[in-house]
């Protein structure tokens, strides 16, 4: 994965640093209990769960201005709208590893305070 372009979110944040780094550590604490929370949706058939899970990851990655990862999620979230679990899991792999990828990112550009 290519590394993450973090300008243009911290454009729409009036290029307010610290603003952008707390939205970060939100992301960062965020998406791996967003990511339970749908595979627990997936295991107990929960179609609402499973659409607010990934509606909420797909808007973490939006607030970040991350378009090209949060598309998986966005493909999620619809499958969850049309009630359509079963196909979810196949998808489930990839969204992880993109956003595990994203996570780490973060987590070095929060550690580092360097865009």
């Amino acid at each position: 994965m290519n590394k993450i372009n973090l300008r243009p979110a911290l454009a729409s944040m009036d290029d307010d640093r610290d603003i952008l780094f707390a939205v970060i550590a939100a992301f960062i604490e965020e998406v791996p209990t967003l990511m339970n929370q749908l595979d627990q949706a997936l295991t107990t058939n929960n179609r609402a769960e499973a659409e607010r899970a990934s509606h909420t990851l797909k808007g973490n990655f939006r607030i970040l201005q991350l378009q090209n990862q949060q598309t998986v999620w966005e493909n999620i979230e619809k499958l969850a709208h049309e009630d359509e679990l079963a196909q979810i899991p196949e998808l489930v792999p990839e969204a992880k590893l993109i956003s595990q990828q994203v996570v780490e990112q973060l987590k070095s550009t929060l550690d580092s305070r360097q865009l």
